[in-house]
């Protein structure tokens, strides 16, 4: 079941990092892509690596205080794109350090690569749960996964957005509708009947987010945020590997001064600060999973010894490496 505390439909993908490879869908079908910040019921649709689909709307309500945690802890690391829509109640999120509160008939919309710190759902549940692939949606030959793609491309981070009752509902009884046809149709061709629903969201959703500054999908980035979002995407895939300013700047084709001006500029922190924020996250998702011993993730994260990681680590959170690995954030209180 799913453990959430919220009313929601969230369209979107989740993928996490050390998530178990042994549950299997109704269809008895090995899933290759996890719901990486909550857990899926049992009557969750599952394509191979392409689409988890689910919801609880027929449960009843003393069923519906599903809360949010995976079976791995937050923080989780998310390697896709997540379109999140609050139907009923309040949700509040820390994503990549930044803090949203969701109320009835908001929409989220995150870019792929980021961290979930917090998932925090009121108790009145209902949802609806579309997961698709990040290669699903990049490499769909349909316009509206293109331009869905592109608004989130140019957003650069996560977005808070405003629906109306009226989406929503129409949101509502497609999902209702594609389920119904859904349980009518043949084994063999449920497949087409999943990915067409897949495909009317996304057309339905890129028509609505063209409201939101996405009109023309071929308008130039400015250059000063295409370049910030090269650096905040960058962070996301090198931070693991590189500490240095200087190689950010340099893939911006940036000196490492000017660049440093521009970033602090854009975001109100200096680049190095945002880069061992992410580090920290990396550390964070790794040692809370306690797949990794202390040694092993200052080696994925390429720092030169042990000892210089657990100092790395302790300065910016107050906490050594295993003490966090041991009590997650109620570290601090038992040092």
């Amino acid at each position: 079941m799913y453990k959430f505390n919220k009313t929601l439909i969230i369209f979107g993908c989740f993928i996490t990092l050390g998530m178990k490879e042994n549950n299997m869908d109704n269809s008895g079908i090995m899933p290759k892509i996890r719901l990486g910040m909550f857990q899926p019921s049992a009557h969750a649709l599952t394509l191979d690596n392409i689409a988890i689909i689910d919801d609880n709307l027929e449960l009843a309500q003393d069923d519906r205080n599903i809360g949010a945690p995976t079976e791995k802890p937050l923080p989780n690391k998310i390697l896709v794109a997540i379109y999140m829509v609050c139907v009923e109640g309040e949700i509040e999120l820390t994503l990549n350090q930044q803090n949203f509160h969701m109320k009835k008939d908001d929409l989220l919309v995150c870019m792929p690569g980021f961290i979930a710190e917090k998932v925090w759902m009121s108790k009145d549940c209902k949802i609806i749960i579309v997961a698709t692939s990040n290669d699903s949606i990049t490499k769909s030959p349909f316009k509206g996964s293109e331009a869905v793609r592109k608004w989130i491309m140019r957003q650069g981070g996560p977005a808070v957005l405003p629906l109306d009752d009226e989406l929503c509902d129409v949101f509502v009884k497609n999902y209702q509708c594609f389920r119904r046809t859904y349980e009518y149709t043949n084994l063999e061709f449920r497949p087409e009947i999943l990915i067409s629903f897949m495909h009317t969201m996304l057309a339905l959703m890129a028509s609505w987010l063209s409201k939101f500054g996405g009109h023309d999908e071929d308008a130039n980035i400015p250059r000063k945020k295409e370049m910030i979002m090269k650096f905040l995407n960058d962070v996301h895939e090198y931070c693991g590997v590189e500490r240095s300013v200087t190689f950010y700047a340099e893939r911006c084709c940036l000196s490492p001064k000017y660049f440093a001006r521009l970033v602090t500029e854009s975001l109100g922190k200096k680049p190095g600060d945002i880069i061992k924020e992410n580090v920290i996250l990396e550390a964070k998702v790794m040692l809370i999973s306690k797949s990794f011993s202390v040694q092993q993730v200052s080696d994925k994260l390429n720092f030169p010894n042990a000892s210089f990681f657990c100092k790395y680590f302790k300065a910016a959170t107050g906490c050594s490496p295993r003490r966090y690995q041991l009590y997650g954030e109620q570290a601090s209180r038992h040092e």
